[in-house]
C-alpha cells in the first residue's frame, strides 16, 4: 500500500511538475493561450500531489511561472512599442492625407 501511495505522489508530482516546464517551454515560444489554459489546469494538478511533497512542487512551480512571468512581461513591453509604433504610422499616414 504504501509502494502504491509513493507512486501515485511521484506521478502527481511529476505531472505538475512537467506541466510548469511546458509553460515555459510555450512562453519562450510566445503562445499565451496555451500558456494561459495549462496554468490553469496546473492548480488542479499541484493540488493532487500528495501533502508531504506539495512544498517542494509548489517552490519548483512557482520558480517556473516567475520565469513566465518574466517574459510575459517583455512580451508586453515588445507589443507596447510596436503598438505606439503603428499609431505614429497612421497619425502619419493620416497627416500625409490632409496635405
Amino acid at each position: 500500500m504504501a509502494a502504491n501511495q509513493a507512486a501515485v505522489a511521484q506521478s502527481a508530482a511529476s505531472i505538475a511538475l512537467e506541466m510548469s516546464e511546458h509553460i515555459e517551454t510555450l512562453a519562450a515560444a510566445g503562445d499565451w493561450d496555451e500558456v494561459e489554459d495549462i496554468v490553469v489546469r496546473l492548480r488542479s494538478a499541484v493540488m493532487n500531489v500528495p501533502e508531504s511533497e506539495r512544498y517542494a512542487v509548489i517552490h519548483a512551480v512557482q520558480s517556473s511561472l516567475e520565469k513566465v512571468a518574466d517574459r510575459a512581461k517583455s512580451a508586453r513591453q515588445d507589443v507596447t512599442v510596436k503598438v505606439t509604433e503603428l499609431r505614429r504610422g497612421q497619425a502619419a499616414k493620416k497627416a500625409y492625407e490632409l496635405r
